[in-house]
C-alpha cells in the first residue's frame, strides 16, 4: 500500500463523529505511518472525512 491507493475497510461498521463508516467502504490513503494510515472516507453525500485506521483494518480492492 502507498499514498494515493484506494483500499477497502475490513473493520466492522462503526460510528465516527455522527457518521456511520461501513465495512467494505472504499477509502483513499492520504498518509502512511509505521502501523497506521490516515485515509479519506467520502460519506453518502460525497463529503470527505479523514480517519486514522490501523493497517490491519485495510485491504486491497
Amino acid at each position: 500500500m502507498k499514498v494515493g491507493d484506494r483500499v477497502k475497510l475490513t473493520k466492522k461498521t462503526f460510528l465516527f463523529q455522527g457518521i456511520f463508516i461501513f465495512t467494505g467502504a472504499t477509502v483513499e490513503i492520504k498518509e502512511l505511518n509505521s502501523d497506521k494510515a490516515l485515509v479519506i472516507y467520502n460519506d453518502k453525500e460525497g463529503y470527505p472525512h479523514d480517519l486514522e485506521m490501523a493497517l490491519s483494518d485495510l485491504a486491497p480492492l
